[in-house]
């Protein structure tokens, strides 16, 4: 496949939303991003405003049901056109959780560029709120359920062309969770097990690398940590665009040079 840049950003659905989500649809408008994976765009009118402001530079769109929330907070735009895409909720049933009302679940979407095939997963997994991910933790059970349905989705992709999971996993990179579910997968992790956090430190925490990468093995791959820095809003003040950061890839060959 060319060269695509892939961009995966939890936007934080909370804490002045829509003044944030302006100033992103101004970093998008300015990045060399061909495919952005964005999450927890919950609520249907930020979902929206953020959609108009990026018509003009991501002309093709893909996401779930919007009402009465967005399916998983999930939105994938692009420069490319888009062949298709479909949803599936990873979220389970029991025991019952707000991730059953949000639908968490993955956004498949199938590219052409240049005339080679590729697909993107979008996803956004169970928060763990005790930030627990040892084996006897409760919320293991929960977190390995849907790793395993998401594993299992990837799978489906049978197409023979490059697939790319990207999304908040909610799961650290470098944790048992993650490894067993790179090797159920099939997949190969972008970073190469490099933990460094993707999710900005508070007082307390340190984070973790929640956000990940991961292509079909053997597929040209280089991934980094952006979007850190905070960004000067419409009101004049400086923000973080999220409590995240964001973590992109470029995805094929050759580097050295974007998609022309």
């Amino acid at each position: 496949m060319p060269v695509v840049r892939i961009l995966s950003f939890n936007t934080l659905y909370n804490k002045e939303p829509r003044v944030r989500l302006r100033a992103l649809a101004e970093v998008l408008a300015a990045s060399d991003y061909d495919v952005v994976c964005l999450q927890e765009l919950l609520a249907p009118q930020n979902f929206q405003l953020l959609r108009t402001l990026t018509k003009n530079s991501y002309p093709y769109a893909a996401h779930g049901a919007r009402l009465p929330l967005v399916a998983g907070g999930l939105l994938t735009l692009s420069r490319i056109p888009i062949i298709g895409h479909r949803y599936r909720m990873l979220a389970g049933r029991h025991p019952w959780r707000r991730e059953m009302v949000i639908r968490k679940g993955v956004l498949v979407t199938r590219f052409a560029a240049d005339g080679e095939f590729f697909t993107v997963a979008n996803t956004h997994l169970s928060a763990n709120r005790h930030a627990d991910w040892s084996q006897a933790a409760p919320f293991t059970r929960v977190q390995r359920g849907e790793l395993a349905r998401l594993a299992a989705e990837l799978r489906r992709i049978d197409s023979g062309e490059p697939v790319v999971a990207v999304g908040d996993f909610n799961v650290p990179r470098d944790s048992w969770l993650f490894e067993g579910f790179v090797a159920d997968s099939g997949l190969h992790d972008a970073f190469d097990g490099d933990a460094a956090t993707t999710y900005r430190p508070v007082p307390g925490w340190d984070g973790a690398a929640l956000d990940q990468v991961l292509v079909t093995p053997g597929t040209p791959v280089r991934a980094e940590v952006v979007l850190k820095d905070k960004v000067k809003m419409a009101d004049g003040q400086e923000r973080y665009l999220s409590d995240h950061y964001g973590v992109a890839a470029s995805v094929g060959r050759p580097f050295g040079g974007h998609r022309g």
